[in-house]
C-alpha cells in the first residue's frame, strides 16, 4: 500500500490504470535484480594468470655457536643450588571420588508440610540423608531424599525451598552442587 502511494510521485501526476501500475512495478523489480546479478556474473575476462618475479636477497646470521663450532655457555645454569625435598614443595592430589558422592545441579521445589527437610535425586538410595554442598559458596544442607516422581530437565537434585534457601538465594538456581552420602 505504501508503495502505490509512492509510485505516483516518482511518475508524475500521470493517472495511469492499475495494469500498467503492476507492470511498472514488475519491471522495476526485475531491473533491480538482473542489473547487479549481470554485473557480478562479468566478471574478469581473461584466464591468463600473471607472475611476478622478485629477487630475494638472504642474510646468514650466527646466532649461538661460535665460528670455532663450540656452544656458548648456558646462562640460566648459574645461581644457589636446589636444596632438598621439603614439605613445601609437595604436590596435592584431588582425593578419589567415593562410590557415595555425586556432582551435579540443584533446583527447588515447594514440598508439602511432611517433607520439610526433603530432596529428590537419582544419585543416591530413597532414604538416605544427603550433604548438599553449594559449590560457589562452600555452604551446606542436609536433606532426606524421596521420590518425587520426575526430576526436572538439566537438573541432578531438587531440594525443598526451604532448604535451598539454607545454601543459595533462590535466583541462583540451578546451582552447582556436590552431594554425599
Amino acid at each position: 500500500m505504501r508503495f502505490r502511494a509512492w509510485l505516483p510521485s516518482v511518475i508524475g501526476t500521470v493517472n495511469l490504470s492499475r495494469i500498467d501500475r503492476n507492470r511498472l512495478t514488475f519491471v522495476g523489480v526485475i531491473t533491480a535484480l538482473v542489473l547487479p546479478l549481470m554485473w557480478m556474473a562479468q566478471g574478469r575476462s581473461d584466464t591468463a594468470a600473471t607472475t611476478t618475479t622478485i629477487d630475494a636477497t638472504t642474510t646468514t646470521i650466527a646466532v649461538g655457536i661460535g665460528a670455532d663450532a663450540t656452544a656458548d655457555a648456558p646462562a640460566n645454569l648459574e645461581g644457589p643450588q636446589s636444596v632438598g625435598v621439603t614439605d613445601k614443595n609437595r604436590i596435592a592430589y584431588p582425593a578419589d571420588v567415593s562410590a557415595s558422592s555425586a556432582k551435579g545441579d540443584a533446583t527447588f521445589k515447594r514440598f508439602p508440610d511432611s517433607a520439610q527437610t526433603g530432596c529428590a535425586t537419582n544419585a543416591a538410595p530413597l532414604g538416605a540423608v544427603i550433604t548438599v554442598r553449594n559449590v560457589n559458596n562452600g555452604l551446606k544442607t542436609e536433606c532426606t531424599n524421596i521420590n518425587i516422581g520426575y526430576l526436572p530437565g538439566g537438573s541432578d537434585i531438587v531440594l525443598n525451598m526451604a532448604v535451598f534457601e539454607k545454601i543459595a538465594e533462590l535466583i541462583d538456581a540451578p546451582l552447582p552442587v556436590e552431594m554425599t552420602w
